[in-house]
């Protein structure tokens, strides 16, 4: 599916699937310009993606060879088709830290780090196994591209529009959203979402990720904005009020998590996690699929990290294992 969103700049939104999973589909935003084009984000390197994408890019006539690829950050249902747009000689902008990781990612050690971590977090080596299934492992793009990297601030003429470059971490290290000053169009990433809220997990190269999220929320709150534009649903007119709603979203599941550790002292971040309100439809924490119990898992131990440093909870290492108290 193909929506014309704006006129001046000419915005359009390819709605690509994401088979089996969640968050349904990926807005991959196009900027036609008078000489060059702006893709903003892919899908994953999957068959399904791959036809969506480029179906809607050639009945809009985007040639590839003048079209710049903006990859607002490195998870692989927003990067999976880099490749295509390299071999077709597009410039592929993205910002270093999580080019980084895409890089340090290929010999798996991102990923056995974080199942050591869930592991001594409690989590079951079944579970961990159950989840190499992820479809960030699966459909992940080759990053051996050329990349122009970007960073906060910077003003860049992509399709004949000047964006400004909002670093904004948190959900990733590099996360960064696109605004047209001019125009007050942002486009959010999976910074904002306005339909359901962006996982916050534990990242290892980047303390504190949630207390890193919530900044980059005030960062945004006061810029001028007449349209936002999410990387999955719909978008809004404004940011302020969803950010507000974000805000208190994440101080109601810290409350949770701290009455979960108060009420079952010595609790891993695994016995931790059942206890918090999870959007699945009825399902027990049993019947979690294994990558939605990955990010759960993964999102309890963020909100884990805010409280120790704030205070708030204490962990202590029983027989190579964490367990947490209140204060």
């Amino acid at each position: 599916m193909i929506e014309h969103i704006c006129a001046e700049p000419d915005i359009y939104r390819i709605e690509v699937p994401l088979p089996n999973n969640p968050l349904r589909y990926l807005n991959s935003y196009v900027v036609r310009g008078r000489d060059r084009f702006l893709v903003i984000d892919t899908g994953f390197n999957r068959p399904e993606c791959r036809e969506a994408l480029f179906t809607g890019l050639d009945s809009l006539r985007v040639d590839l060879a003048r079209t710049d690829l903006f990859l607002t950050h490195l998870h692989a249902d927003h990067t999976g088709l880099v490749g295509d747009f390299a071999r077709a000689g597009s410039r592929i902008f993205m910002h270093h830290d999580d080019y980084q990781y895409l890089v340090d990612s290929t010999d798996g050690s991102t990923w056995r780090y974080a199942e050591e971590k869930f592991m001594v977090e409690g989590m079951p080596p079944q579970d961990i196994k159950n989840q190499f299934s992820n479809q960030a492992r699966k459909y992940s793009p080759d990053p051996s591209f050329t990349v122009q990297t970007v960073h906060d601030g910077e003003r860049i003429l992509l399709a004949g529009t000047e964006f400004q470059v909002i670093h904004t971490p948190g959900h990733t290290k590099g996360l960064c959203c696109l605004y047209i000053p001019d125009k007050e169009i942002i486009f959010t990433s999976d910074h904002i979402l306005f339909d359901i809220t962006p996982n916050i997990q534990y990242w290892y190269h980047m303390p504190d990720a949630l207390e890193r999220y919530l900044q980059s929320l005030d960062k945004v709150y006061d810029l001028p904005v007449r349209l936002a534009l999410p990387g999955h649903r719909k978008g809004d007119t404004s940011i302020a009020s969803r950010i507000d709603a974000l805000r208190r979203h994440h101080a109601s599941r810290l409350d949770e998590v701290l009455q979960a550790a108060a009420a079952h002292p010595g609790a891993t971040a695994f016995e931790l996690a059942p206890c918090l309100s999870w959007s699945m439809r009825g399902r027990s924490w049993a019947e979690f699929p294994p990558t939605q119990k990955w990010f759960a898992m993964g999102e309890t131990l963020a909100h884990i990290e805010y409280l120790l440093h704030h205070g708030q909870l204490i962990r202590r290492e029983i027989d190579g294992t964490y367990r947490y108290y209140t204060v």
